[in-house]
């Protein structure tokens, strides 16, 4: 009965912290959707801040995607939370981590976007199952949204792991504005203070429960060793199929 009782205490614990970071999360996305919207009728009567305009819109529509990406992310944390059966089976790799680019390319036109992959090993097959998209998209989408410079540059490296032939790892590169020592010991974690602190979201805990649930595993670091400011490199490893 006690540990029932915990077991229920955790469960409401989580619920309401999931409540708060998506109320957290979802205010921001509808705060730029508001101003992009009120910039835009203060110029809508002007010819030449017709680019202007354009680039709410672009706004406008990242914020939406944003939002929608949000909501996914919560749907599919209380699923794996329920212990909601999902069986894992043969996926190709590379498909869908193409799929993602793709999928984050056409969600950020307005971006001036250079998202470069190194695969060494073509046909891969893992052991996984459709919420690999979301360990993909997730982490491009936090490349991106943390990154403020003009050239928002990714590189995508897979390779088989050496020190582990059973294992695959990926590694994605990015030149944003880098995450500190202390936030790399939080962001994969359901830490309330932690998530607004230092931000990305629900999405990196989504992403450690899939990839725990292929028994594989993900890590963060400096993209120059020693100075977090360049960037970060965010590294998977995901068992082969056998």
């Amino acid at each position: 009965l006690i540990e029932s009782e915990s077991k229920y205490r955790e469960a409401y614990n989580r619920a309401n912290l999931y409540e708060d970071l998506f109320a957290h999360d979802i205010n921001n996305i509808l705060q730029n959707i508001k101003s992009s919207v009120e910039l835009s009728r203060l110029y809508i009567n002007r010819p030449e801040k017709r680019k202007k305009i354009y680039e709410f819109f672009g706004i406008i529509q990242e914020q939406i995607i944003r939002g929608t990406n949000l909501v996914s992310n919560v749907i599919n944390l209380f699923k794996i939370e329920d212990n909601m059966k999902f069986p894992l089976e043969k996926v190709k790799l590379i498909d869908n981590l193409k799929k993602a680019i793709e999928f984050v390319r056409q969600s950020h036109q307005t971006k001036n976007l250079s998202i470069k992959t190194e695969i060494y090993i073509e046909d891969i097959l893992i052991k996984a199952n459709n919420f690999l998209l979301d360990v993909f998209e997730n982490i491009l989408f936090n490349a991106i949204m943390y990154n403020t410079n003009d050239l928002i540059k990714i590189k995508i490296k897979v390779y088989r792991y050496k020190k582990d032939n059973s294992y695959f790892k990926l590694e994605f590169i990015d030149n944003g504005f880098g995450i500190t020592d202390q936030r790399k010991k939080i962001i994969f974690e359901e830490n309330l203070e932690g998530k607004r602190k230092g931000g990305m979201g629900l999405g990196l805990s989504l992403v450690k429960k899939i990839l725990e649930n292929y028994k594989g595993k993900i890590w963060v670091k400096d993209k120059i060793k020693g100075d977090y400011t360049k960037g970060s490199n965010f590294i998977l490893l995901i068992p082969e199929f056998k």
